[in-house]
């Protein structure tokens, strides 16, 4: 009898696979996943690169938000999820085992006096089902859900390197601001006085209205900017809070080092590799989803193959509650069967089609996510030439401008100049060194993108 059911069996496979070559031949649905040796995975691992900046408060600001961020956590608890579902898709690999204790009341008529009499068939059964994976497809989903947690530790990496990258930048802002309100106020305190001066001579007649008017407007100037840097140092440190997964309110006084000893971490002129945008934990992503919905095709063209099963069953049947666990009233069945839909109102074509448009659109995003990669270090690279530049310029002429205030306070001492000139040369050296603070922290910031846009390292 056995030898009867699993020829059954494998007839009905034959037929289904030669149904399935039909079906693809009809509709021209040729998808070839090429089998190769298998290659190693590659694995992302954050290098610290903020260490390269030798800031040891921004190396603990750092570590502290990738423990406390909340969108690491979020990005934590979805890899906990995906596994969870690994977990539900791997189980239908194995046997299922139930138990299904029943009652089925009939009644019966008596041949002989014509009388109806009531009756119990009572069931305790013992079930096994188990779906054997001779195709694969079982298999195929299990590796489907395999990539689906690689992606998600791949996001968990991607927060990472972007919240490391944000927190670096946000702190040199933060230094680049206290710097400008330091210089801001002694530049408030210098106009005050230069007005003061003007207005004096104003008064007795030795200098035009325009004159005290063009400073008085650029007091007024130097206010607005002031304040604008005093509500952006207040924004600055909320965000800074928020990143770091600590409340914004009652923590805005927190350590920071002073723009004069920030240094860039590597020379401008060091050659980089821009194949190291490959590191980058958005492709590695990318790349993932390519490998899964690859999988995701074969799985639904398996959906054409029948499903095979194993069942068994070992319980207790008995008409009455007293014999139903009599060893007489022992039953078992053994026995296995195919599964083959012969109808499913175009179901399982259309989710064909839909995988492959899938695959076709991850490989878009695979494509896209490197032209953006490469575009990243390319902008960043730009970028780091161009403010390099301006902060050298702007050196420069700072430079110049406190060897011109030194003069000036020379002759002011010396009593060739004057007071108000003197202040006009300090304003100046102000000025130029704003600027060049600027384009510093812009230069450093660069090197944060170029950090960022490589996966984290440029070697």
């Amino acid at each position: 009898m056995k030898k009867i059911v699993w020829l059954l069996i494998f007839l009905c496979l034959i037929t289904q696979t030669q149904v399935f070559a039909i079906q693809e031949n009809h509709n021209h649905l040729n998808i070839h996943i090429k089998k190769s040796k298998k290659q190693p995975e590659k694995v992302f691992k954050l290098n610290p690169f903020w260490e390269s900046y030798n800031d040891e408060l921004l190396n603990g600001y750092i570590s502290d938000a990738l423990e406390n961020n909340l969108d690491i956590k979020i990005a934590q608890t979805r890899i906990k999820e995906s596994e969870a579902i690994l977990g539900t898709v791997n189980s239908q690999r194995l046997p299922k085992l139930s138990i299904n204790p029943s009652v089925y009341p009939y009644k019966t008529i008596s041949r002989w006096t014509g009388l109806y009499a009531s009756h119990n068939m009572l069931y305790f059964p013992l079930l096994l089902d188990w779906e054997l994976d001779i195709f694969g497809k079982l298999s195929d989903k299990v590796k489907s859900s395999k990539y689906e947690v690689q992606i998600s530790e791949q996001d968990l990496n991607i927060t990472k390197l972007s919240l490391a990258s944000e927190i670096t930048a946000s702190y040199f802002n933060i230094i680049l601001n206290d710097a400008l309100i330091k210089n801001y106020e002694e530049l408030i305190s210098n106009l005050n006085e230069t007005i003061k001066l003007k207005r004096q001579l104003y008064d007795g007649g030795l200098i035009s209205y325009d004159n005290l008017y063009t400073t008085e407007y650029e007091l007024v100037n130097k206010q607005n900017e002031y304040n604008s840097f005093l509500k952006k140092k207040e924004i600055l440190l909320h965000q800074f809070a928020v990143l770091r997964g600590i409340s914004p309110e009652n923590n805005t006084n927190i350590e920071r080092s002073t723009i004069s000893i920030l240094k860039l971490p590597f020379d401008i002129n060091t050659p980089i590799q821009s194949d190291l945008i490959y590191n980058r934990p958005d492709v590695m992503q990318a790349e993932l989803g390519l490998k899964k919905a690859a999988i995701d095709v074969r799985v639904a063209k398996k959906m054409f193959l029948p499903s095979v099963n194993l069942n068994e069953m070992i319980g207790y049947e008995a008409l009455r509650g007293s014999r139903i666990f009599n060893w007489e009233s022992t039953v078992y069945q053994l026995g296995a069967g195919a599964l083959l839909d012969l109808y499913t109102g175009g179901y399982k074509m259309a989710n064909l089609r839909y995988n492959k448009e899938v695959a076709t659109e991850k490989l878009h995003q695979y494509n896209n996510a490197l032209l953006n990669a490469f575009c990243e270090i390319e902008n960043a690279l730009s970028s780091l030439k161009t403010d390099s530049d301006s902060y050298d310029g702007f050196y420069k002429a700072m430079q110049k401008s406190e060897h011109y205030y030194e003069v000036a306070n020379t002759r002011y001492i010396n009593g060739t100049g004057n007071r108000i000139d003197e202040l006009d040369a300090r304003r100046q050296v102000l000025i130029n060194e704003n600027s060049m603070y600027t384009a510093k922290i812009c230069t450093l910031i660069d090197t944060v993108d170029i950090y960022k846009s490589l996966g984290g390292s440029i070697k």
